[in-house]
């Protein structure tokens, strides 16, 4: 049975795809499983997950059913004791599933871990460390557009992990239930299970590409 479940929400993006998955056969750690849920792409991506990446268990929904739809999917379908949300537009550092296995086995009163997340074509500037609740009531990136310096090395309770990767325990879930319309609520349910906490770990590294994101807020406008 594989330690970690990696679901993989996807969309016609199979363009993407083998940055993600060919990063993720370099892991140094291979206890995982690989789950792509796909929404219904157009794009060619069946034949070309099922030809390329065997390895990849490949769920698919015939409708486009959104971001929580897939992740659903692929939470009934997973069997790990780590639940790792991934975006099909990123790739991960060899060492990100790791660090992953490192903070919750050094923290066992955490139920979700955030990643470093860094832009894909400049490697030296944030996406985010980790989500914030800023005082207007709209969640946002923390570190976003900034340079890293080593300013979000360490480990530490943040709000929320961002969804392009967040990683629960499987325990977590189960008590309080994954994901519905209402994330912040979801949240507090989970802060509320046992003293769970959100953490970011700085060494948990990994790039997307920020125009396949929801931030529509360029770089030059920061």
């Amino acid at each position: 049975m594989p330690v970690a479940s990696i679901i993989i929400p996807h969309f016609n993006g199979r363009h993407h795809l083998s940055d993600c998955f060919d990063s993720l056969r370099q892991q140094s750690c291979q206890e995982f499983e690989i789950i792509l849920v796909d929404n219904g792409s157009s794009d060619g991506t069946q034949p070309f997950v099922r030809e390329q990446y065997p390895e990849v268990t490949l769920i698919e929904l015939g409708e486009n059913r959104g971001f929580t739809g897939a992740c659903n999917a692929g939470w009934a379908a997973s069997q790990g004791e780590i639940i790792i949300l991934l975006n099909n537009d990123t790739a991960v550092h060899p060492h990100w599933l790791s660090e992953i296995f490192r903070a919750f086995a050094a923290n066992p009163d955490v139920g979700s871990i955030a990643s470093k997340m860094l832009l894909f074509d400049r490697r030296d500037t944030f996406h985010t460390a980790g989500d914030i609740y800023r005082v207007d009531g709209i969640p946002g990136n923390r570190g976003v557009w900034q340079k890293d310096e080593g300013q979000f090395e360490q480990e530490e309770a943040v709000f929320s992990a961002c969804g392009g990767s967040a990683a629960y325990r499987r325990e977590v879930i189960e008590s309080v239930g994954f994901l519905d319309d209402d994330f912040f609520f979801l949240l507090r349910r989970c802060r509320a299970w046992g003293g769970a906490s959100i953490w970011r770990d700085g060494r948990c590294c990994m790039c997307l590409r920020p125009s396949f994101t929801t931030n529509s807020k360029p770089p030059a406008a920061a």
